[in-house]
């Protein structure tokens, strides 16, 4: 399953005294089975463009097409685009209101109209996804949790839904160092089992860790896109836009100043490792003597 974006502008509050234009006549098209990230500075449109994937917004201009079908055309039944399309937004635990954690899990799959014994196995399964015991958890108040343990079950209500495709807007926004590592864990493992990922992320190290893909936004447009390796290539360009390089393409450029021999193409910790250690047994970075 794929979602296309077909030129696709959106316009706030459009033909008011206020009209901003977030995107601007973007194509792209979100790839079964791929882990993308979306990246770019504050305001470029990011979590605009993940709103269309999903339907929540409507475009000004062009079409949103689910498998070659346009979301938005009289008669498309939105509901199937909210089943196969799961979006977690920034501190999605700000949207937990039931009062108990199986209740607010078990919201939208209720809205699906499923029988109580097939929403109770979606609640269960959604919260061992997201790495919770559902007979601990079950019967408690999710505003008595911890702040990492509150976000999961807010991505394990995303998650009852059983989507095809996850859209996170940077889901590891405000936690500690480990529950943010436990967070992207659980996302590389939910890719890893054929969910389609796309992450919103203002980490390039994460987005070097993880991502297959990455598009970058500038001023409401696709500035570029690529592999990671690709797109951190052109370290110069993404300074222009605000943007940085994973740290490890900083230890690059660093050691190649000093000249000591490096990959350009080395941008990930296990990559800089692996140099590391080659230079460390007196072999270049290509393993000679």
């Amino acid at each position: 399953m794929q979602v296309t974006l077909d030129h696709v502008t959106h316009t706030y509050q459009a033909g008011s005294p206020f009209q901003s234009v977030a995107i601007k006549d973007v194509s792209m098209t979100v790839r079964e089975g791929e882990f993308l990230a979306l990246i770019g500075h504050t305001g470029s449109g990011k979590s605009t463009l993940a709103q269309h994937i999903n339907g929540l917004l409507k475009p000004t201009e062009g079409r949103v097409l689910l498998d070659g079908k346009d979301i938005h055309e009289k008669g498309f039944n939105k509901k199937e685009v909210r089943q196969k399309v799961g979006l977690v937004f920034q501190y999605p635990e700000h949207q937990l209101f039931e009062e108990t954690v199986a209740k607010d899990v078990a919201f939208g799959p209720k809205n699906l109209g499923l029988s109580d014994g097939e929403i109770k196995e979606r609640v269960r399964e959604a919260l061992a996804k997201v790495g919770l015991d559902p007979a601990a958890m079950e019967g408690r108040s999710p505003f008595e949790l911890s702040g990492g343990q509150m976000r999961r079950v807010a991505m394990a209500g995303v998650l009852a839904m059983r989507p095809q495709i996850l859209v996170l807007d940077e889901p590891a926004a405000g936690l500690d160092p480990q529950s943010r590592e436990d967070m992207l864990q659980l996302i590389f493992g939910l890719h890893s089992q054929g969910t389609t990922v796309v992450m919103i992320s203002h980490s390039m190290d994460d987005v070097a860790r993880f991502a297959t893909r990455a598009v970058v936004m500038a001023e409401g447009a696709i500035a570029m896109e690529g592999t990671p390796e690709e797109i951190f290539s052109h370290a110069e360009a993404l300074e222009k836009m605000g943007l940085d390089v994973p740290s490890v393409c900083k230890l690059g450029m660093r050691l190649r100043e000093l000249h000591v021999p490096c990959p350009e193409e080395m941008f990930r910790e296990d990559q800089a490792f692996e140099t590391l250690l080659k230079l460390w047994k007196g072999e270049d970075a290509h393993g000679a003597q």
